[in-house]
């Protein structure tokens, strides 16, 4: 009876005497109590063994991580010292040869655009198609600004094009990006159903682009010259990919 209760009692204890959580004076007690006994004695093997493989998991997995987050770190610090070192060489040379910034300043633009987009497309978790798309609207009407006033301020040369052309043709294709991204964020759209959506509203983008490029006027939308070249391939891409997202649905 007296060797139950110690088996007990020891078997109480091994939680904590494993954790290292005991007294110096009870540790003594248990490991007495395990010379003896082989049924606690196993326990307390068993309990160990747990204990040392889910603390090297646990070891292993903060590892990786480190190492994950160590390697996105130089990733994105090389590449922001190298686009710096590019915009740096790039206004030296410009205000060497043209003695002021020029075309330097669209490659300034341009790789803080690249820059902030890996750098959201690296860090960003959640809803990150929505977080990008927004990168990639400023960002591009940030690089249209900036062409136009390189080259038409600065150079003096081109055309002023950006509220006639640029803007207009930027907003259209906003329109025509924005609804894939967000019906497959927030409505939860398979990928297929998602390119099939963009290759649809492509079309519309596409006989914009030349309503607004002055290439089509709105007669020739409603007949069908040029089909094949702006509409045809779209189509065959909404079937395609339409047949996808419903196997994939049916699967599911």
């Amino acid at each position: 009876m007296e060797r139950e209760l110690a088996c007990e009692i020891v078997k109480d204890l091994l939680p904590l005497y494993v954790e290292g959580m005991v007294s110096d004076v009870s540790k003594k007690s248990v490991e007495s109590h395990l010379e003896h006994c082989t049924e606690c004695n196993e326990i307390y093997h068993d309990m160990a063994f747990g204990l040392e493989a889910e603390t090297r998991h646990t070891e292993v997995q903060d590892v990786k991580r480190f190492l994950k987050k160590t390697k996105k770190m130089y990733l994105l610090y090389g590449l922001g010292g190298l686009s710096l070192i590019a915009i740096l060489v790039c206004l030296i040379v410009d205000l060497a040869i043209n003695k002021g910034i020029t075309w330097s300043l669209i490659t300034g633009i341009a790789c803080l655009f690249a820059d902030t987009l890996v750098y959201v497309l690296s860090t960003c978790k959640k809803n990150k198609g929505c977080i990008a798309m927004a990168v990639i609207s400023i960002g591009t009407f940030c690089l249209l600004s900036a062409i136009q006033i390189a080259t038409y301020y600065l150079m003096g040369t081109g055309t002023f094009w950006i509220f006639r052309y640029g803007l207009p043709i930027l907003l259209l294709w906003l329109l025509v990006l924005w609804p894939p991204v967000l019906t497959g964020t927030f409505l939860k759209w398979n990928i297929w159903d998602c390119i099939a959506l963009l290759m649809l509203l492509s079309i519309v983008g596409n006989y914009g682009t030349r309503l607004i490029t002055g290439e089509y006027v709105w007669n020739d939308v409603l007949h069908m010259r040029g089909f094949a070249g702006n509409a045809l391939g779209e189509v065959i891409g909404i079937i395609v990919f339409g047949m996808a997202g419903r196997i994939k649905k049916w699967r599911k």
